[in-house]
């Protein structure tokens, strides 16, 4: 069994996201610029960021 609503939230996944991403200006958490992060990746099941990626939402 699986649980019913699962094909809606997996429609609804794009939608929702797009929407958060397009009503915000997004800048990076404590003044972090772009040339300054950190790209390595940390490896195991899946290949993860060493470092995560934090972004502040700024409403428009």
């Amino acid at each position: 069994r699986i649980c019913p609503g699962l094909p809606l939230a997996t429609r609804m996944l794009p939608l929702m996201l797009s929407s958060l991403i397009n009503i915000f200006n997004w800048k990076l958490e404590d003044g972090v610029i772009p040339e300054n992060m950190n790209m390595e990746e940390k490896f195991g099941l899946t290949v993860q960021k060493a470092q995560s990626l934090k972004a502040v939402p700024i409403p428009i």
